[in-house]
């Protein structure tokens, strides 16, 4: 249990400056060779009684958001209970009972820019409070991102003190649930079509009515596929969560002995055609 004043804190709702300061160190993410800035991940280390702090908070936040059933059932990320491997088994299913019917199905897969680090500061104010969190805790949260400053270790050599205005912290407990609510609102943006969510990916599958000619149907996944990326798109522009469209891909899967020609597009720009894609781990 934490001591008794990290509860005195809780009920007047005060998170210590001193706790701000985080240290950051930068992992590689490449499997060799010299990173650049943009293929690093920046991991914040907290002191114990902040990580405490956090997850108490933590607790509060998911008795809060579970409880209200805020985070709808396709997000699989960070929830107590949801494993990966079922998330992957409910694709492979729908996928499998579509084609068992010859109707072929279309996967978007989106991949966003440093998804936490981008996580905009107001937009998870004003989301919350649409959601009607506790004042209180809505308090401790801001608190807790407010006014934050770090510094990053690298080797023997430290940085200057800076300030963050954006994002969660990559290595807090707190962060990925955060993040999860922030985004709880994305599957009801895309519709009736499927959705399956694992933290920050994003797999949404569209299959068209039962046409006679696969023509039509192929047809269908276009038109709907281009739309459902330019709502996602929007929903990233709206909310400051940008889209890395280089790493945004669709993908097919029919009965078809040859491969149907598909067009998607993102905001004018053609998304690729993959035959193979690793989601979650999983080709």
């Amino acid at each position: 249990l934490p001591p008794l004043h990290s509860y005195t804190w809780l009920n007047e709702h005060r998170y210590p400056d001193i706790w701000k300061s985080p240290k950051i160190v930068t992992l590689n993410k490449l499997k060799a060779g010299t990173p650049r800035c943009d293929q690093t991940r920046p991991i914040s280390l907290l002191a114990t009684h902040p990580k405490l702090f956090e997850k108490v908070m933590l607790e509060r936040l998911i008795y809060w958001a579970e409880t209200n059933r805020l985070v709808p059932a396709e997000q699989s990320g960070f929830r107590s209970g949801r494993l990966l491997q079922t998330r992957v088994f409910s694709i492979y299913q729908e996928v499998k009972n579509n084609m068992a019917a010859n109707i072929p199905t279309l996967a978007v897969y989106v991949d966003y820019q440093k998804a936490y680090d981008k996580v905009w500061h107001k937009g998870l104010v004003v989301k919350l409070n649409r959601m009607r969190i506790p004042v209180g805790l809505l308090k401790l949260i801001i608190l807790w991102f407010n006014d934050r400053r770090a510094y990053v270790i690298f080797g023997e050599n430290k940085s200057k003190i800076f300030y963050t205005h954006i994002g969660l912290l990559q290595g807090s407990s707190l962060g990925p649930y955060l993040f999860i609510v922030y985004h709880s609102d994305l599957v009801t943006c895309l519709g009736a079509f499927s959705s399956h969510i694992f933290a920050d990916d994003l797999n949404v599958h569209i299959s068209p009515p039962i046409c006679r000619g696969f023509q039509p149907m192929i047809k269908f996944l276009e038109e709907e596929g281009t739309k459902i990326c330019n709502i996602i798109a929007y929903y990233s522009k709206k909310w400051k969560q940008p889209v890395n469209f280089s790493k945004a891909v669709v993908q097919v899967f029919h009965s078809q002995v040859q491969n149907p020609v598909v067009d998607i597009h993102m905001e004018g720009i053609k998304l690729e055609v993959v035959k193979e894609f690793k989601y979650l781990g999983f080709t």
